[in-house]
This record gives structure tokens, sequence and C-alpha cells, in this order.
């Protein structure tokens, strides 16, 4: 995946920043998952330095998970985040990936809304962060 700043990156390009905006009291090795050595990690660059990412996990051939999905705090509500996560929506609505899944943490729930995700599951507690599962259909996705 390659637009303008957004590209292929590596879990430690993205590390830093995903413990830095997620996960700040836990240890860095703490913010790695289990599933990132088969995720794809998609950053968005400024100067070669990434200030927004996250991860693509395939579930299953048609269902695919975005995970870990942050951003700088510096550059949050400039649009960033969003263009690098419609971006990600597109590429995979381009695959005919059917469905993509997310936990969103409770504090992000209307970012998700915006882009027509719904509630999939029941609220659950994961490491002192309430999260709800979402869902979109990307047929229904026109960004």
């Amino acid at each position: 995946m390659q637009t303008q700043n957004i590209q292929t990156i590596t879990i430690k390009d993205c590390l830093p920043l995903r413990h830095q905006v997620l996960w700040p009291f836990l240890s860095l090795k703490e913010c790695i998952d289990p599933e990132d050595q088969n995720s794809t990690h998609i950053g968005y660059l400024i100067n070669n330095k990434v200030i927004s990412c996250l991860s693509i996990y395939p579930k299953t051939p048609d269902n695919y998970q975005i995970r870990k999905f942050a951003t700088h705090p510096s550059f949050q509500r400039k649009g960033i985040g969003t263009k690098l996560f419609i971006t990600v929506l597109n590429e995979l609505k381009q695959k005919n990936i059917h469905s993509v899944t997310l936990n969103a943490r409770s504090t992000a729930i209307n970012f998700y809304k915006k882009f027509n995700f719904y509630f999939s599951g029941k609220r659950f507690i994961k490491k002192n962060i309430s999260f709800i599962p979402m869902q979109i259909v990307l047929k229904n996705f026109n960004f």
C-alpha cells in the first residue's frame, strides 16, 4: 500500500507510536500483540516519521480486523488519522473484502460511527480500558 504519505511499515516502525498513544502504562514489549506477526502495518508518514498507524489482521479471507489505530497527539484532529483510515478501508473494499471489524475504545465510538460502523458485540474491558466491537460491511462504505 503506497499513497503519498501512506505506506506499509513494520511493527518496529509503529510500536513507539502505539506505545505512546494507546498503552503508555505498559512496557514496549507488552504493546506487541500475538497477531502482529500476521498483520499488515500501515503508517502515515511525514518527513519519514510515523505520525499515525494501524494494523490490519485477516480474521477470515473476507473479514479483516483493524487493530491498534494510533495518531500522534500533535497531529490528532487534523484529518490525518481519518485519511489513513479511509485509505485503508477503500483499499480493502477494492480487494473485495466483505467486512471489517474493530474493537473501538469507548472514547472513539463516534469516530467510527461517522464511517457507518455499527455495534457488533458486547462491551468488554481489556487492560483497564473499555472497548466495544464494531463492524462495517464494506459495500456500505462510500468515502
